[in-house]
């Protein structure tokens, strides 16, 4: 099967041979590529909602994989139990709700040595969250898909801090990596600060003199990350 370019993204960074326990599964695609690929021994689809993973129930069916694919009706990773699973793959979702999933799984973990994380907001709260719970960020993908924007993080176990709120803001490996997408999107996003900025010039309120003061800084750090992708 073809998954979209996010979805294949997503599946890339999974390592030959792990078990996988994919969260927020929706229609099990990614389970099923990598099971038919031979890239995963064992799989789980997870998913908070039923009608979601009844889906991907027909879909392993029909492809002929319920042997290789366990569907899990689970609040995040609640009911992952005992399984013996090396690799969560949360995508789809807002960066708080990962974050969320994430704590409340915190005594489990320590079992779970590798993470795969895509959210679609707040990535600054799954990069610090991450590194509380006791993994290191491996790798960072960026890429544009359908003129949608996606962050892809690849989380080991480890210690990790960094040293700067921008690191955690923007990212610490897309700072080094070069990555053009990345340094695509935060030029646009600067564009837009631009103009909300040139908006608010002329506004008198606190409220308004107090936005346009958050935006003039965020806009002086956007300037500094995009010429350090651009050395």
């Amino acid at each position: 099967m073809e998954l979209t370019k996010r979805l294949e993204a997503i599946a890339s960074h999974v390592k030959p041979g792990s078990i996988v326990a994919d969260v927020g599964t929706d229609h099990g695609y990614i389970p099923i590529y990598l099971v038919k690929k031979g890239l995963v021994k064992m799989a789980y689809a997870m998913d908070i909602n039923s009608g979601p993973l009844l889906k991907a129930e027909q879909n392993i069916l029909a492809h002929g994989l319920k042997d290789f694919i366990e569907t899990i009706l689970s609040d995040g990773l609640l009911e992952l139990s005992n399984r013996d699973v090396d690799t969560v793959i949360i995508a789809g979702m807002g960066g708080m709700l990962i974050k969320k999933i994430l704590e409340e799984a915190a005594p489990h973990l320590k079992y779970i040595p590798n993470l795969i994380l895509s959210p679609h907001l707040d990535v600054e709260a799954v990069r610090r969250t991450v590194h509380e719970l006791g993994y290191c960020i491996e790798e960072e993908d960026f890429i544009k898909d359908e003129e949608k924007y996606y962050g892809i993080l690849v989380c080991k176990h480890g210690q990790e801090r960094y040293l700067t709120d921008l690191e955690y803001r923007y990212g610490k490996k897309l700072l080094f990596q070069k990555n053009q997408v990345y340094s695509t999107y935060l030029t646009d996003q600067m564009m837009g600060k631009e103009s909300i900025l040139k908006q608010l010039q002329s506004a008198a309120t606190p409220a308004s003199q107090l936005r346009y003061e958050k935006i003039r800084c965020e806009l002086a750090d956007l300037s500094e990350v995009i010429r350090c992708l651009s050395m």
